[in-house]
């Protein structure tokens, strides 16, 4: 009688929130890929460099009038070609020590970085207004333009269609806590959603008398990183004042974050942490929609610095995204500062650099992409022998003479993980499905590991093994 291979789930969840000897099914680990829609596994698409700036400071990208715009740390704004050449039209630096916020008038770009805010209207960027107050963040709603008043419970708004004045009148104050505004978004609903440190404040467009806001409601939610504030999927997203990613439409809120929340809530440096796209533009790769979380400064698991996360927000699941220092042989944070999608592309903001996603490379502009997956403790109950292991995985993705290679380990009973096993991924044509690994010993549980780093597309379709019961 034949072998009979048995299956192993490879469409779990990625489970941060549980000691590794808890899990039982899903991963422990799920780096440089995720779960697609298949049940599957895909490795993370790379992104080679698109255009190089004058200066290293940290890029920030936005569009205005179809074309890809650049801010950075720095102070400079670029106007970026789709030759990907870029074109400095800073005049007045975008100055300050925050983020870039960006808004967008019927005739000008509005961006705030903490100071005052700075226009751009196609020639060079201006000073907004010396009337408008140091800034962190803007928006527009209805032909006014909304600035939150830096350190302050307060936002002020220009006349309808005057967005370089500002009257000390026009100014509104959140109060339902004594807190200061450290956020603000305005929703495809034409909601101005403010959060402090202690509370979420709604307010929305009066269309008759002489006040054109109102405050609807209020919540104790609380924001404790700025600019984790995202629209997408009919609610808002963002970083709680209890360290959790939450949902929230209207005044009804859900965590969304249990499956990484023991690592959220042990974070020592929220610093500069942000979900992209901001206000409303989730990561739309592979088919599929993500929500970006990085937190920079934060210690990761590798003893580095950086946590960078994707949240497939239809599919409720979670995995992780990490760069590669060679120098120190070990994950690194994931190297960008933001994103954007324009004509049909997805653009990142790296450290003076400008990259593209790209189906066509599997490297990180050059660098090492790992894509590496651990599972959970699998097996209960008697001991069994694997006497053989296979991935059923697209193959072929070398050349005509080199083939890329996966390597992969087991570990029996939480003991010692074994030597790597080494396989090549195929050289170009050839599309046999399987990749046999042979045995593993025998054991109650079992836990697996991969990775593949060279530069190549990784499809894994299924995970068997050949287990015989021993004594």
């Amino acid at each position: 009688m034949a072998d009979q291979w048995t299956p192993i789930p490879i469409n779990g969840k990625l489970y941060e929130n549980l000691d590794d000897t808890q899990l039982r099914q899903g991963y422990a680990a799920l780096e440089n890929a995720f779960i697609n829609e298949n049940g599957g596994l895909s490795r993370f698409w790379g992104f080679e460099t698109f255009c190089t700036l004058p200066d290293n400071g940290r890029v920030y990208l936005h569009e205005w009038r179809g074309s890809m715009v650049a801010a950075t740390s720095k102070g400079r704004f670029y106007t970026v070609e789709k030759s990907g050449t870029a074109n400095d039209k800073t005049a007045v630096p975008v100055a300050g020590d925050r983020r870039v916020v960006f808004a967008r008038t019927e005739d000008e770009l509005v961006m705030t970085a903490g100071r005052k805010p700075v226009r751009f209207a196609g020639h060079l960027t201006e000073l907004l207004s010396p009337d408008a107050p140091d800034s962190t963040h803007c928006g527009y709603l209805d032909s006014y333009l909304l600035l939150t008043e830096r350190d302050s419970g307060r936002f002020v708004h220009s006349p309808a269609g005057e967005y370089r004045t500002f009257d000390p009148l026009d100014t509104f104050a959140a109060e339902g806590q004594p807190d200061n505004i450290e956020g603000m978004i305005i929703t495809p609903f034409r909601e101005v959603l403010l959060g402090g440190d202690r509370s979420f404040e709604q307010f929305e467009r009066l269309t008759t008398g002489s006040l054109p806001f109102f405050r609807r409601w209020a919540i104790g939610e609380g924001l404790s990183a700025p600019y984790t504030l995202l629209f997408a999927d009919n609610a808002t997203f963002c970083i709680n004042r209890n360290q959790e990613f939450v949902r929230f439409s209207g005044q009804v809120t859900q965590p969304v974050s249990n499956d990484i929340g023991a690592v959220l809530e042990t974070v020592d440096d929220w610093t500069d942490a942000w979900v992209g796209g901001f206000p409303d533009q989730p990561l739309d790769v592979f088919g599929q929609r993500f929500i970006l979380l990085q937190i920079p400064n934060a210690t990761n698991p590798y003893g580095t610095k950086g946590l960078t996360y994707l949240y497939d927000y239809r599919n409720r699941r979670w995995t992780s995204l990490y760069g590669w220092d060679n120098a120190l042989a070990r994950p690194v944070r994931f190297p960008v500062w933001s994103h954007w999608s324009i004509d049909g592309n997805v653009y990142l903001g790296g450290d003076g650099v400008i990259y593209r996603l790209t189906r066509s490379a599997h490297s990180f502009a050059g660098g090492v992409n790992r894509m590496m997956c651990r599972t959970a403790h699998i097996g209960e109950g008697g001991p069994v022998e694997v006497t053989n292991l296979r991935l059923r995985v697209k193959r072929g993705v070398g050349s005509t003479t080199v083939q890329p290679k996966i390597l992969l380990r087991a570990k029996r009973d939480n003991k010692n993980w074994t030597n790597w096993k080494e396989k090549g991924l195929g050289k170009a044509g050839d599309g046999w499905l399987y990749i046999e690994f042979g045995g593993f010993g025998a054991g109650h549980s079992f836990q697996f590991e991969w990775y593949v780093t060279d530069d190549c597309p990784v499809e894994i379709s299924g995970l068997q093994a050949i287990l015989e019961k021993v004594d």
